[in-house]
């Protein structure tokens, strides 16, 4: 697979799930593009926690960007206006796409997610590292989950 397989992937969540910032990595973490994320939120340790996660497990990560902990989560009414709904999908030995969006739009749901991850698996079975974007959403629409 390539960088190709990952930027089309990357572009077709972001139309799929409506998440307004972005990163595609290696599995080594490099980061090899992303959309409206700084050097200082690609580089900081929950991004890279969560991206490691999704990577060493092969599972997706749906979180959030402030309440890593849930013991540690606050106990009164708070305004999280920077409050972001997260979600990492591995691609099996190719690396990860990051997203996120503000949670006020609401959480990315767990059917999209899976639906996402299963057009990336479907994408290496049928050895497309050069998939199209219009081909990734052809079969994103004929994925159930």
């Amino acid at each position: 697979m390539s960088t190709t397989l990952l930027t089309n992937l990357m572009q077709l969540a972001i139309e799929q799930t409506k998440a307004d910032r972005a990163m595609i990595c290696d599995t080594k973490l490099a980061v090899l593009g992303s959309v409206k994320l700084d050097q200082a939120e690609i580089l900081s340790e929950h991004l890279t926690d969560v991206v490691q996660k999704a990577i060493t497990t092969g599972q997706p990560v749906i979180t959030n960007n402030a309440v890593r902990d849930a013991a540690n989560a606050p106990h009164t009414k708070t305004n999280f206006d920077n409050l972001r709904g997260v979600v990492v999908i591995p691609v099996a030995g190719v690396g990860a796409l990051y997203l996120d969006r503000p949670l006020k739009q609401g959480i990315i749901a767990k059917g999209t997610v899976d639906r996402l991850l299963k057009v990336a698996e479907l994408a290496a079975k049928e050895g497309q590292p050069e998939a199209t974007t219009a081909r990734l959403d052809e079969l994103y629409k004929q994925v159930s989950v």
